[in-house]
């Protein structure tokens, strides 16, 4: 059984984020080539910001509304989509903020990208990255008001 193309989608869009994070964060090495940690505080507050991220994020999965029984897979993913888009943008935050941090800094390092975007890019392939146990949840808050709706089954092409 093959994913859907809804499915290859959802995770084309979802690698166009994690990869851009990736990316820049890459071409911060060539910008500020200096090895230097940033200042304590610099750290707290992306760490901090990276795990708070992680938390909203999962809630934000709530936020989907409930689908009924009759509703496609298409019409499934109209109320998925913009709530992983969402999550997404937000979750990409902490990198993007580093790189903020990194051109304040007095000694700008890539380090201070770094810092940010690797549990940022981590967490995002764990928590949001489109596979069985991401869309089990959008499952279960489409399924919240009493619909069966097997959305990770049929896009994973496994049911009908």
């Amino acid at each position: 059984m093959n994913p859907t193309s809804q499915l290859m989608t959802l995770r084309v869009l979802s690698g166009a984020f994690i990869g851009g994070i990736a990316i820049i964060a890459a071409l911060m090495f060539f910008v500020a080539p200096e090895t230097v940690l940033p200042q304590p505080w610099v750290l707290a507050v992306l760490l901090g910001l990276v795990a708070t991220t992680a938390v909203v994020s999962l809630v934000m999965v709530g936020q989907v509304p409930a689908a009924s029984e009759d509703d496609t897979v298409g019409a499934m993913l109209g109320k998925v989509q913009p709530v992983h888009i969402l999550r997404l943008a937000l979750m990409e935050a902490p990198a993007i903020l580093a790189v903020v941090l990194l051109f304040l800094a007095d000694e700008p390092s890539w380090v201070t990208v770094a810092v940010a975007a690797v549990p940022t890019i981590l967490l995002m392939l764990l928590l949001v990255f489109p596979h069985q146990g991401v869309l089990r949840r959008y499952e279960q808050a489409l399924d919240s008001g009493g619909a069966h709706t097997r959305f990770t089954d049929k896009l994973l092409g496994h049911a009908a």
